[in-house]
């Protein structure tokens, strides 16, 4: 596989399967389904489907119920699509329980601009350190809110912020499932219930997560100026 670049991309690990996190509603950006959406010509699910087989041996991708036929038809053979949940816990699941690869590298169609090479830096970390996940360095103030009141102060460079992916074996996500978890949960959630050391991964911060109509804004942005460049 060749970038744009001309550069060789490393063969997809062998022991890797990459799931897709696709089944948001978009309710909250007012456009329908996230995974439907376009951008700079591509699909978001076309977007993260491309990326996760540069390193996955199998693409798993979870969409709304009643756009699995659609799902499959856009993506043809060799993606498996499934049925989403009502919570990324019951997506989750119903992402994992379709496959049986030893490593796991989680993705969301609502981060566009995750790279390969991200992936690849997130997928070895976790072999070395047990789980990984991308994320942001926050370089301002922070401050905890409860009931719009601003109470505890995190110092600059204290905060990160998790993105995607995620990358850890299956064996450990399967123990969370026992272990405890916060309701609605995602997959932190199942993996400190299974007691799992969490590696952060530094990522770039046009990593960002598509959520609101601003957010699709400044995704559109980012790629009219051919950030990450491709």
């Amino acid at each position: 596989m060749r970038c744009a670049s001309g550069s060789v991309l490393p063969e997809p690990f062998a022991d890797v399967e990459a799931v897709i996190q696709a089944a948001g509603r978009g309710e909250r950006l007012g456009r329908g389904p996230k995974a439907f959406l376009s951008l700079g010509g591509r699909t978001l699910l076309e977007r993260a489907i491309s990326t996760m087989r540069a390193v996955a041996g199998d693409v798993i991708a979870a969409v709304p119920r009643e756009d699995v036929e659609r799902a499959r038809e856009l993506c043809g053979p060799g993606v498996t699509i499934v049925a989403g949940g009502a919570t990324r816990g019951e997506t989750l699941i119903a992402l994992l329980s379709r496959g049986h690869a030893p490593w796991v590298v989680l993705h969301d169609v609502v981060h566009p601009f995750v790279t390969p090479e991200l992936a690849r830096r997130v997928i070895e970390t976790a072999r070395v350190r047990s789980a990984a996940v991308a994320a942001i360095r926050s370089t301002s103030t922070a401050y905890r809110v409860e009931a719009g009141r601003p109470l505890g102060r995190v110092s600059a460079g204290d905060l990160w912020l998790t993105s995607k992916p995620w990358a850890f074996r299956r064996e450990a996500f399967v123990r969370g499932l026992a272990g405890p978890r916060e309701p609605n949960g995602g997959i932190g959630s199942f993996l400190r219930g299974a007691a799992e050391e969490i590696t952060l991964v530094p990522t770039e911060p046009w990593n960002i997560k598509i959520t609101t109509a601003g957010d699709w804004q400044l995704a559109e942005a980012i790629e009219r100026g051919g950030v990450p460049p491709v």
